[in-house]
């Protein structure tokens, strides 16, 4: 199951990464004052995902969790390329994904 999951996802982050090739992208700090916020926005959407999917097992409802943080991270990315003018921060989905682990995994050990 873990096998499968880190295959779709390592996947998924290089079809991600070839596509985004054309990208405008930012050269922004790794610790620049918005990296805590695309960590605490990340972990409480990952957290709250999970803690929704309780129903689930911890597992499954982890990856729920992860995933719904990661496509709002993703989206605001695109939005701020797109719609913004501005550009796709590599180092903002970096914080979004840190932030996205730790929530779903913490989330996941709560009964």
């Amino acid at each position: 199951m873990v096998s499968r999951g880190l295959h779709g996802l390592v996947a998924a982050v290089l079809l991600l990464q070839a596509g985004c090739a054309g990208f405008r992208t930012c050269n922004d700090a790794w610790w620049g004052p918005d990296k805590a916020k695309h960590f605490a926005a990340g972990f409480a959407l990952a957290a709250g995902g999970t803690l929704t999917a309780r129903d689930l097992e911890p597992e499954e409802a982890a990856a729920i969790g992860w995933t719904a943080a990661m496509a709002a991270g993703l989206g605001k990315e695109t939005y701020d390329l797109r719609i913004k003018g501005t550009c796709w921060s590599w180092r903002d989905v970096f914080w979004d994904f840190l932030g996205a682990s730790a929530g779903a995994s913490l989330a996941a050990t709560l009964d």
